[in-house]
């Protein structure tokens, strides 16, 4: 198709999902992660230009729907607006130079990160820890961890919450599952250093614990409104429908409400569990 017959179709599909959205065009642009011009100017009835690839990425990743939507390669039965949620698999190839988890981060300044770690949080592990853990891939220079990670997801104005199974901690001091073969001095560091992060970052850093025996959690991570990120060990199932991100969302809000150990409690429940290592 000429650009001049879709230009018409991806400004009225984006005049629906603005419509729909229920905010301004201002706030709607700031959802997608454009500028303000830039959205005044896909709305404009005599601009025939298309947007670049990258924001019709960020529109379609923002509000649920395909590229092949927003530009009239797919449509509706209907009359009525259909978006369709979509979701991929994100391998992590072993040449990888960066962790997907770092563009996913980078994407949503200012917004609110929602976390279920699989082991330890990534932001809260000692780097030397790390290269004891089953996935050798994830201690490659490519990934960042601990306190570094930590400065540079806040620094962006990143709002972060995690949840994860008290259980996690006690396997630690023991010694059990993947920590077998963690030395005893390690393992010991690795609470100080878990205790002092969440002592220091506190607020804008809160740690939920919940009990794995009432409440199960797959690893998972909610990147604000734009996408969320299902760890599979190597692969990351990654949705982007909003349908679906409310949804894990929801989830993730349960283990807050079901969590026996707040935010405040956090660090001294490491130093209390240390005891017993």
């Amino acid at each position: 198709m000429d650009k001049r017959e879709i230009a018409p179709v991806f400004r009225e599909r984006l005049k629906d999902l603005l419509a729909q959205s229920g905010l301004n065009p201002s706030e709607f642009a700031r959802q997608c992660q454009l500028d303000r011009s830039a959205m005044s100017q896909f709305l404009d009835p005599a601009n025939l230009r298309l947007p670049r690839a990258e924001a019709l990425m960020r529109i379609a990743a923002a509000q649920g729907v395909s590229i092949d939507w927003l530009l009239g390669v797919t449509g509706a039965s209907d009359a009525s607006l259909q978006v369709s949620s979509s979701a991929e698999i994100e391998l992590i190839p072993d040449q990888a130079q960066h962790s997907p988890l770092t563009q996913w981060r980078a994407e949503i300044n200012g917004g609110k990160t929602r976390y279920v770690p699989a082991y330890l949080p990534d932001m809260l592990s000692l780097p030397e820890l790390v290269n004891h853990e089953l996935e050798p891939h994830r201690a490659s220079p490519r990934y960042n961890f601990g306190e570094d990670l930590l400065k540079t997801v806040q620094e962006r104005g990143n709002d972060l919450e995690i949840c994860m199974p008290v259980q996690a901690l006690h396997e630690l001091a023991q010694g059990q599952g993947i920590w077998q073969n963690i030395p005893r001095p390690l393992r010991l560091a690795q609470f100080d250093y878990m205790a002092r992060l969440i002592d220091e970052h506190y607020p804008t850093l809160r740690v939920h614990f919940y009990d794995r025996l009432k409440h199960y959690s797959a690893p998972l991570t909610v990147f604000g409104n734009q996408r969320a990120a299902i760890y599979l060990g190597g692969t990351y199932l990654m949705v982007t429908g909003s349908e679906q991100i409310s949804g894990l969302s929801k989830h993730f809000d349960h283990l807050v409400r079901v969590a026996d150990v707040l935010p405040h409690q956090a660090s001294q429940l490491c130093l209390d569990i240390k005891q017993t290592v």
